[in-house]
């Protein structure tokens, strides 16, 4: 159970320093994270404007700590009594104070503030809806850094062996102080120690509104856990609508070269099917024409090839001409006893000769000039139908 709360601690934390001169504050920032803290580098705070800036900054998602420091800040040393507050405060009242302390177990070391010194300043931090997991005060959470500290800031911290030796307030204070070979700020080590406390846990470290920021701890965790499954299962949606988008797409793909082989198979078997009919109906044609019989054919182009003068050139002849034009879906129609002769001749007296050859035979009913035109010369284009005998 405590590896799975671990997994849901914020792997980082921004720490927001309100540096009091008289009754302003002066507004720092830095974001320390567990790969900062694995390389042991801390970054100096940033100087901001506003809250409102240190919120755009560094985004309403990250975990917040707000850490006072300054004029404002009181800070003693203490026994370890129920009504230590009420020492400490003397004629106030413990309630308007924001407490932070370190506990040895013997005595105290205690930095607190009047809540008031920071109302607006919570004010925009709740208006802006992030999530504030700790406020704290003064030098003395710096007693977490290791069982024995011997340094001085703007107060002389001595500590040996886990037991507390002396928390006083010095004329002149330091900037920085050398810290395992590094020299560093009281801001940059405040970073390091409250990091660590939310990374690890530190009981011996308490804040009087530790109440009210566990339970945004909480918040803070459910809401990472939120973010995570939230961000997974939508992974998981978008996946989902991805394949099904794909999937979709080759299915209709398939479904559309289905549709396009079907077309294409009832074109072909209609067009069978025009086929078979358009074959049924020549037969029945050539059938009909008589053309069948090789003699019946034969017979009358030889007749009328013997008799055409040598002054009559023969352009075309049609044995049994189509009546009518031909459409689609009507039967044909042809004439069974009619042949259509058409060409030219050097003149009437030689048609007229030809016409009247053939109209002894006993198969011509009759001859008919149907077009008579002359041409170019001396030649003239004719048209005639002889008509058979039934």
């Amino acid at each position: 159970m405590q590896l799975f709360n671990n997994i849901w601690t914020p792997r980082s934390l921004v720490i927001i320093f309100l540096r009091f001169k008289g009754n302003e504050a002066e507004i720092l920032a830095l974001k320390y994270t567990t790969k900062k803290a694995a390389k042991d580098q801390i970054d100096p705070p940033k100087h901001f404007d506003s809250i409102d800036e240190v919120v755009a900054h560094f985004g309403k998602s990250a975990a917040y700590h707000l850490h006072v420091t300054g004029s404002g800040v009181l800070s003693r040393m203490a026994d370890n009594l129920s009504n230590y507050q009420d020492d400490l405060v003397i004629n106030g009242d413990p309630e308007d104070f924001i407490f932070s302390t370190y506990d040895d177990g013997v005595s105290l070391a205690a930095s607190f503030f009047r809540r008031a010194l920071i109302e607006k300043h919570l004010e925009v931090i709740e208006e802006k809806k992030v999530h504030l997991l700790g406020v704290s005060g003064g030098l003395s959470c710096l007693f977490m850094l290791n069982e024995s500290i011997d340094f001085a800031l703007d107060y002389q911290l001595v500590k040996e062996e886990g037991m507390l030796k002396s928390f006083q307030r010095l004329e002149e204070g330091k900037d920085k102080v050398l810290w395992e070979g590094k020299h560093l700020t009281a801001d940059q080590l405040i970073a390091k120690v409250l990091f660590h406390r939310l990374q690890k846990g530190d009981e011996q470290f308490t804040s009087s509104q530790e109440e009210v920021h566990s339970a945004a701890q909480t918040n803070y965790r459910q809401f990472s856990q939120f973010r995570t499954y939230g961000l997974a299962l939508l992974t998981v949606i978008f996946l989902a609508l991805v394949i099904n988008y794909f999937y979709q797409n080759q299915l209709n793909d398939k479904v559309a070269q289905l549709e396009l082989d079907l077309s294409m198979s009832n074109d072909n078997l209609s067009l069978l099917d025009r086929l078979d009919q358009e074959k049924i109906r020549k037969e029945q044609l050539v059938m009909s024409a008589g053309v069948t019989s090789t003699r019946f054919l034969t017979y009358y182009l030889d007749e009328i090839g013997r008799t055409v003068p040598e002054k009559i050139n023969l352009q075309e002849l049609e044995m049994f001409p189509v009546e009518g034009k031909m459409k689609n879906k009507r039967k044909v129609e042809i004439d069974e006893t009619a042949i259509r002769i058409s060409g030219n001749t050097a003149g009437n007296e030689i048609l007229d000769d030809w016409i009247e050859r053939m109209d002894r035979f006993e198969w011509v009913k009759g001859i008919e000039l149907i077009n008579y035109m002359k041409t170019e010369g001396n030649r003239s284009d004719f048209i005639l139908t002889i008509t058979l005998t039934a």
